[in-house]
């Protein structure tokens, strides 16, 4: 999806830019010719969209020993890095890649943006990569999608922790957001249950239901769920091996990407 212009920005409630969604069901399966194959896909997206950067920055984002948030950590230790390659015939004619996993603030005690911007402001990436566990809108794309995006990323924001943003305002750079929902809130699951309800109870029911807007739904459900639900975030059970295999799967298709040489 493209969105090209401030109508668009309101309809959709996303600022203007490129959207990707890459998806599979089995994603999180012990699948390797499904993953060798959403690989090649996401090295193909990243062709695109870093079409002549020369110079890449990859952050994995999120807490590496929280299993749902462990994402960006994990595609990280799996990275081809180059940028201390210098001279070796084999990296020619491909990008120069750093890639770091900061922690989270409250290892650090600092700001994960302000830790990249530091960075960025000292090696001087042409793009920036950053890689992330996401909260999902529907149980039905838990695990199952791929989300890409140039518009850059808010970290914590999918479960309410508000961080400064990493954009290419904030970073002089253009930013690459790149994610897999891992977590799902309860208004969020209680909507799909809703609607899985109203289509068993008929079609006025369902269409009732599904016509209203996302904040017309969640209204509804603010009159009728406890406030402390609000704030819960669930997962898979099979989350650890999940997360695993997914990240192999990011984790190759950059490679692939890197190492093609076509950037």
């Amino acid at each position: 999806i493209k969105i090209e212009s401030e109508a668009g920005e309101k309809q959709l409630g996303k600022p203007q830019g490129i959207y990707i969604t890459l998806e599979g069901e089995n994603m999180a399966g012990n699948d390797g010719g499904f993953h060798e194959e959403m690989s090649n896909h996401l090295a193909k997206r990243l062709a695109k969209l870093l079409l002549g950067r020369k110079k890449l920055l990859f952050i994995g984002l999120g807490n590496g020993e929280v299993t749902p948030d462990a994402l960006g950590p994990l595609v990280i230790k799996n990275l081809f890095v180059t940028r201390h390659l210098k001279g070796w015939k084999e990296v020619e004619g491909c990008p120069v890649v750093a890639a770091l996993a900061p922690g989270v603030m409250a290892q650090t005690g600092m700001e994960t943006g302000e830790i990249v911007e530091g960075i960025v402001k000292k090696i001087h990436p042409d793009a920036l990569i950053v890689i992330d566990a996401l909260a999902a809108k529907s149980s039905e794309r838990l695990n199952r999608t791929i989300q890409i995006s140039n518009t850059g990323i808010a970290p914590g924001s999918g479960v309410g922790n508000q961080r400064n943003e990493i954009t290419e305002k904030t970073m002089g750079v253009p930013v690459i957001a790149l994610g897999v929902p891992t977590v799902i809130s309860i208004p969020s699951l209680a909507c799909d249950i809703m609607d899985s309800f109203c289509a068993s109870q008929g079609e006025k029911m369902e269409d009732t239901f599904s016509s209203w807007s996302e904040s017309e739904k969640y209204r509804f459900l603010g009159k009728i769920l406890d406030a402390k639900l609000w704030e819960l975030f669930v997962t898979p059970k099979e989350i650890d091996e999940a997360v695993k295999r997914i990240s192999y799967t990011l984790s190759e298709g950059i490679n692939q990407f890197v190492s093609s040489r076509t950037s």
